[in-house]
């Protein structure tokens, strides 16, 4: 079985697509991993595919947006293994093969207009419809045989937990929180925790034994209880004069994060360096891109916040 993990904040701009391909590009070092991008924004997807191969997708309609369009529009089938894109750093980069164990599922921007009418669109029984419109990754992924087929799953979620995000959390076995340790970033922690735990899967759970559906008919991917990984904090801001090494506001957050959360946070910092950014330009990550000064500094930043999540992502 794959252990299945959904990259998730509340809040944009946290660094979760960064995340998201970092700690896939890790695991794919010795293992089968899928990325799945259900964020409309595409950024993963461009990221890993280049324009030309993610306009290329887009256009015929091999992405994600199909698993959910097929329930809006009976005329849409559910998607099969066509909306893999294997090895994908080598499709985009055919001089590179640096990662044949690494797959995508890409998204397009259609995926937003998609989720609107999906949340409209109801199917026989209100309750069931629920139920069916909230596991249609975890139906895919059974189609594909996905937990056969792959050591981990990673999903690069949306800044919302909207119906394709509480799809994602229903295939997952873990979420983990990137996280700016900032008051605003970081605010919203113990309320998304709760949010899942009360709202998504306890509403899951409901609406299967509400719409009695049998053992049988329960995809085999859907998880009924998701746990957090790991808060990761992410772009912290550096100040060469502190002690810390980051501005006092960061330090200062950090702390109370670490108060607050214990051993749920990880200890490794992923600081806000250009490097990591100039990496995600070139498409690869950073212990693999061009070398550059900027690059080489990030790379132990990089590969020891991967290690510390990997630890937790337990079968």
């Amino acid at each position: 079985m794959a252990i299945k993990v959904s990259v998730i904040n509340f809040k944009g701009g946290v660094g979760k697509s960064t995340l998201t391909f970092h700690l896939a590009a890790h695991l794919a070092a010795s293992s089968k991993v899928l990325v799945v991008d259900v964020d409309h924004q595409s950024s993963l997807s461009i990221v890993m595919m280049g324009g030309a191969l993610w306009d290329k997708a887009a256009i015929a309609r091999t992405t994600c947006n199909t698993i959910f369009e097929s329930f809006c529009n009976r005329k849409v089938k559910m998607p099969g293994t066509e909306i893999i894109h294997k090895n994908i750093l080598h499709s985009r980069s055919p001089k590179y093969d640096l990662f044949p164990n690494l797959d995508l599922v890409p998204a397009q921007f259609e995926l937003d207009d998609t989720e609107i009418e999906m949340a409209s669109t109801t199917m026989g029984s209100a309750m069931l419809s629920e139920w069916h419109k909230r596991t249609l990754m975890a139906e895919w992924l059974d189609n594909v045989r996905a937990d056969s087929n792959y050591d981990y799953i990673v999903f690069d979620c949306p800044p919302a937990t909207k119906l394709v995000s509480q799809n994602a959390l229903a295939a997952s076995n873990y979420f983990l929180i990137p996280v700016i340790p900032d008051a605003m970033s970081s605010r919203g922690v113990t309320h998304f925790r709760t949010l899942v735990t009360n709202k998504i899967d306890k509403k899951l759970d409901f609406l299967r034994t509400g719409s009695s559906v049998a053992d049988k008919d329960v995809p085999g991917a859907y998880c009924p209880k998701t746990k957090m990984a790991a808060i990761v904090p992410f772009m912290a801001k550096t100040a060469g004069n502190a002690a810390s090494g980051l501005t006092n506001i960061h330090t200062e957050q950090l702390a109370a994060l670490r108060r607050q959360w214990g051993d749920e946070m990880i200890k490794p910092v992923v600081k806000h360096m250009t490097g990591v950014a100039e990496a995600i330009d070139a498409g690869w990550p950073v212990w693999t891109a061009y070398e550059t000064q900027n690059i080489k500094k990030v790379i132990p930043m990089m590969k020891s916040t991967c290690e510390a999540i990997a630890k937790r992502l337990l079968p």
